[in-house]
């Protein structure tokens, strides 16, 4: 009764804050040189509204314009400096009795080059660097269709890079996820995602979680890169992603909170209230995903739960400096017990999918100090101090229901558990220097990356392990035996290690006349397996009229052994770096101030490819190499007249060898063809609608044969999967359909905004694995389906 009283009451309230009048708006924009990092006076902004009312100012001596008494709402921003690009912002939102901070970055004009207008988020024609590259900003990452807000799912829809929008991970070029470097306020931080090793299909992961460790609207800005970067960072056969978590506003605090059927999540955004110039972002969720899956019928899929808690704060200095401190703390914890094993039987009583028991605990944590420091009229110097632990314990196992009867209690159904326990333990303490300055060729930088790595890590099996997926060259004592043997002989390992790893690099950019290079130098040198090497890169940029830019890049790229790969074995430890040798050629096309399309063909060379010698010892050597080959196309129509739209096409054609005279076969994550198109609409002030439709080959996975009553007679039926080719196979073509809409509504001095994002709407089945069920024999493709995310959040 007394829920039905208070209605009344809540509806009063409601319409209240419906009918308040809108409080006036401030907009306060920065703006500075992008490479020298020094504030521009007399900059000149035209702000305008959605009805073409227009406002300008200019900047002071310390590059900043404000405007005060705005209406609340979406505002298009101009901003034009002599002698640089201009910059034009289609869609920034300014809040009601808030200041909303912007900070422009505008590229001086190179030699040879008229003045172009850069168009928001998207290909920003970074110069001396690859046409591809493309970046971000914080609307764009959290409104992107089929992302949830998860910022590595909204990174879909970039030229060369391919994501399945069932993981939050991606795949660039025919390269795997585990082969993109990706830095976080300029640190490495490679476990940005969580489950990345468990949680249903271990390996199958390869590299990307289920969600990433950054709650939406955390991410300011991502830059990606598919090639073509400078010796400033090291190497990956994928890509390069540089992810810069959002700074708190300055002037005006705001609160946020979100909740749905997971969990929780809070957050935010202004002024600390203790130090002066000094901005505060926090963002804290904690999600148990148990109970959604419950929900939903996937009783047997486990549960998972995941805490993410984000601090950055932002010291500005007078001189022009910065100051930033950056803390992540990123805990999970998954269990699957006999309850869920029972559960998989749904389709078929008896028929158990999944007999796997898990239980295990993640630690992850970040946190590092960024000082940026101005020299002189051009100079910059930033020193950045980090340390990153990740600790996992974790213990699996099997259970065996399909040995007693239907009816028998969990209590009593055959357990082995733990099987396999695994610790793992990393420790990672770093300093990074960044120099630069303008000299009479152009820009000198210069840099140092120093790294003490104190690891430890065990596996340990409990007794002798049948397993009845393998290869065909795993060593089995007699090819009669029709699976494997994992023994603790074979199997068990301790590592434990403290090394140092260090790398300097040295760049130079000239102008020589229409055409700007840069040459660049990078020594690498790791204690942990004794190599070093050196890594030439160069780049060139030239300016063919006033609408067509040629780049080229090429370069050698460095990618260490994975640190599973060192500690599986001590056969291991001398595995060296694999090497990647990468040339890239684009074009792009400005057609008309919104319109412009993009080309470049790549082709990459790897050598010293590490890849597996036996699947039973868990050795590794550099016997392997590879090739990938291929173009990427996008022709994008940038954001105006409430639309943008773009399509994209690549082509890649990526291939390996296991030995020098090994025969070639398709790389894992090759996809010949890849085609997607996307757009968004800005209906109104309150509505936004978003879509992207994609369509690609599917991947190429190794032929096989399913032996039977392989324990022989007497003992439980059991069959296995024996591999016997690389690759030569492929799933059906990938295609997927995914919307997204945005509603946000203020009511008086809180704004609520809402999402329904839906991915693969049609319900594509989608396989890109397959699950092998050794009491059945068969092997089913993983399918794919409907994937309905909503999200409800407050702001005040």
């Amino acid at each position: 009764m007394n829920t039905f009283m208070h209605r009344p009451l809540w509806a009063v309230v409601i319409f209240c804050l419906a009918v308040l009048p809108a409080t006036a708006a401030d907009l306060m924009v920065d703006i500075k040189d992008q490479a020298t990092l020094r504030t521009l006076e007399s900059a000149r902004v035209i702000v305008t509204d959605r009805d073409g009312r227009r406002t300008e100012a200019t900047s002071n001596t310390q590059g900043r314009v404000r405007f005060e008494g705005l209406a609340p709402g979406l505002y298009e921003l101009l901003i034009t400096q002599a002698n640089y690009n201009s910059v034009r912002l289609p869609s920034v939102r300014v809040i009601e009795d808030k200041t909303t901070p912007v900070n422009v970055a505008l590229v001086a004009v190179p030699s040879g080059m008229e003045e172009v207008l850069i168009l928001g988020s998207g290909n920003t024609g970074r110069w001396l660097s690859s046409a591809g590259a493309t970046e971000l900003d914080r609307e764009a990452l959290r409104s992107s269709a089929g992302s949830g807000g998860d910022v590595l799912r909204a990174l879909d829809g970039l030229p060369g890079l391919f994501s399945d929008g069932e993981y939050s991970s991606f795949t660039v070029r025919g390269n795997g996820p585990r082969d993109n470097q990706i830095l976080v306020d300029g640190v490495p931080f490679d476990n940005v995602v969580h489950f990345s090793d468990n949680f249903g299909e271990l390996e199958d992961v390869e590299g990307g979680g289920r969600y990433s460790v950054f709650a939406p609207n955390t991410i300011g800005k991502a830059d990606f890169q598919p090639g073509g970067w400078s010796a400033a960072y090291g190497g990956r056969a994928g890509s390069l992603l540089q992810l810069e978590v959002a700074e708190g506003n300055p002037e005006t605090p705001s609160y946020s909170a979100r909740i749905d059927i997971a969990g929780l999540e809070v957050g935010y955004d202004g002024p600390t209230g203790v130090l002066d110039n000094t901005s505060l972002l926090f963002s804290a969720r904690q999600l148990n995903f148990g109970r959604l899956f419950e929900m939903v019928g996937l009783d047997d899929v486990g549960e998972p739960e995941l805490t993410d808690i984000i601090l950055k704060t932002t010291t500005r200095f007078d001189s022009g400096g910065t100051f930033n401190f950056l803390a992540i703390h990123a805990p999970e914890e998954y269990n699957r017990d006999i309850d869920h094993v029972l559960a998989s039987d749904e389709d078929e009583p008896g028929t158990y999918e999944d007999v796997d028991l898990v239980s295990q605990t993640a630690d992850n944590t970040l946190v590092s100090l960024r000082w940026q420091h101005l020299l002189g009229e051009s100079a910059d110097l930033t020193n950045s101090l980090y340390y990153r632990h990740y600790g996992e314990e974790s213990q699996s196992g099997e259970a065996y229901p399909d040995l007693v009867p239907l009816d028998t209690p969990a209590s009593e159904v055959p357990q082995r558990f733990p099987i396999i326990t695994s610790q793992r333990d990393e420790s990672e303490i770093g300093w990074r220097l960044d120099f630069g300055y303008d000299n009479v060729f152009g820009r000198f930088s210069a840099g140092v990356r120093v790294l003490q790595l104190d690891l430890d890590l065990s596996l340990a099996l409990d007794d002798d392990w049948i397993r009845y997926e393998y290869d065909q060259s795993d060593f089995r004592p007699s090819s009669e035996q029709k699976y494997i043997v994992l023994t603790p002989e074979s199997l068990n390992s301790a590592y434990a290690d403290k090394s140092v790893q260090y790398a300097g690099y040295l760049e130079q950019s000239f102008a020589l006349g229409p055409l700007d290079l840069r040459a660049g130098l990078r020594f690498d040198a790791d204690e942990l397996t004794g190599h070093d090497a050196v890594s030439p890169r160069l780049g060139t940029s030239w300016p063919v009229g006033e609408s067509v830019t040629l780049t080229a890049t090429a370069g050698r790229y460095l990618q260490a052994p994975r640190i599973d790969e060192l500690a599986i074995d001590s056969a291991n430890t001398n595995l060296d770096y694999e090497k990647i040798d990468q040339l890239t050629v684009g074009m792009s096309y400005r057609y008309s101030d919104n319109i412009e399309i993009f080309i470049e063909p790549y082709y990459q060379v790897i050598s010293d490819r590490i890849v597996q010698l036996d699947g039973v010892n868990q050795t590794y050597g550099n016997i392997g190499e590879g090739t990938s080959f291929g173009v990427d196309t996008a022709i994008t129509r940038y954001f105006a007249n409430g639309w943008s739209a773009s399509a994209t096409y690549s082509y890649n054609d990526a291939v390996y060898k296991d030995s020098a005279q090994g025969e070639e076969y398709d790389a894992d994550y090759n996809r010949p063809h890849a085609f997607g198109l996307g757009g968004v609409w800005e209906i109104n002030q309150r509505w936004k609608v978003s879509s992207r439709v994609k369509w690609a080959s599917g991947r190429p996975f190794g032929d096989f044969i399913v032996n039977d009553n392989v324990l022989g007679d007497g003992e439980p039926l059991r069959y296995s999967k024996e591999t016997i080719s690389n690759n030569t196979e492929r799933y059906d073509s990938y295609s997927s359909v995914n919307i997204r809409v945005d509603y946000r509504r203020d009511l008086g001095p809180m704004d609520v905004i809402a999402f329904v994002d839906i991915i693969n709407v049609l319900g594509a089945e989608n396989p890109n694995n397959s699950e092998f069920n050794e009491r059945t024999g068969e092997d089913t493709p993983e399918e794919g389906s409907m994937l309905p995310l909503l999200g409800l959040r407050f702001e005040w």
